[in-house]
């Protein structure tokens, strides 16, 4: 029973200090052991994954579209002139910019694999179990002394430090998830809608255009007059098919800027964010006396 007395006596005299640290070590003993973040953590990386994949997926399907567009003649005699028109060449300056935020929307994919990844890795049991002892061998060292040695020092040191590399990344992707919840949906939801509607309208252009096209052989005097009227028609109204062009490069433009910020700042600058923060906090918790 001696050991007991000087237990409750070292209870007793244990600064408020220690107490709070001690509270933080049983409660991330809890959240090690329980992996309620964990399994949360990697509901947000595959949704994320799952929206990186489809807006990569339109984004290649747009740089098709907007590619046969720029192929299309549109071919038209006015008053027995042959005139060929490429009127899909507006949408160059926007197939560029597809082809760039392909490129992102690739690179954010990638960003949540390897999320994925590093979130397997401090989530793997073994590391869980080493973690579990770590933080046990901590407590019994904390309560059992007064004063800590240098032993007790270096135990609180890495335990903190092991436990900011386990749920650095679970506790990123749920702020992250948070962030896109609250200030990103919205954006993201209507900037997809857009891309898509935009996509299938210039697809419409396409389809159109090819209808018109004149077939290719002899005509009867009946049959070039009626092209001569087709072509006039189509004359007056190359202004209306630019014009469509113009309205779709100008929406298609600003919302791709829209799901490049969405993309950039939930696969790169928030996760490189939580990294730096991670970091500062271990090189603190090593060198900090406690």
């Amino acid at each position: 029973m001696p050991y007991l007395a000087t237990l409750r006596d070292n209870l007793k005299k244990m600064p408020a200090q220690r107490w709070v640290l001690i509270l933080f070590v049983i409660f991330a003993l809890f959240l090690n052991l329980h992996q309620t973040i964990d399994q949360d953590g990697k509901k947000y990386i595959d949704r994320a994954f799952n929206r990186a994949l489809i807006t990569f997926g339109l984004a290649k399907s747009l740089n098709g579209i907007i590619s046969l567009a720029q192929g299309t003649e549109v071919a038209i005699q006015p008053a027995g002139i042959g005139i060929n028109l490429t009127p899909g060449q507006i949408l160059d300056p926007v197939n560029d910019l597809v082809e760039r935020f392909s490129w992102i929307m690739l690179a954010s994919s990638t960003s949540l694999g390897i999320q994925k990844v590093f979130l397997n890795m401090t989530s793997w049991s073994y590391f869980r179990y080493i973690l579990a002892a770590s933080l046990l061998i901590t407590l019994l060292f904390m309560i059992s002394k007064r004063k800590e040695g240098t032993v007790c020092k270096v135990l609180v040191r890495a335990s903190l430090a092991m436990i900011i590399l386990r749920f650095t990344v679970p506790l990123a992707g749920l702020g992250n998830e948070a962030i896109y919840q609250i200030f990103l949906q919205q954006d993201y939801q209507t900037s997809n809608q857009v891309l898509k509607t935009t996509a299938e309208d210039i697809e419409m252009l396409n389809q159109q255009q090819a209808e018109k096209q004149p077939d290719v052989g002899k005509k009867s005097v009946w049959e070039s007059a009626r092209d001569f009227y087709r072509s006039t028609s189509e004359m007056l109204d190359i202004n209306q098919r630019i014009e469509k062009y113009k309205q779709a490069a100008a929406e298609s433009g600003r919302h791709i800027i829209d799901l490049i910020v969405v993309f950039v700042l939930q696969t790169i600058i928030i996760p490189l964010g939580f990294l730096f923060l991670a970091f500062q906090l271990s090189k603190r918790a090593l060198k900090a006396d406690f």
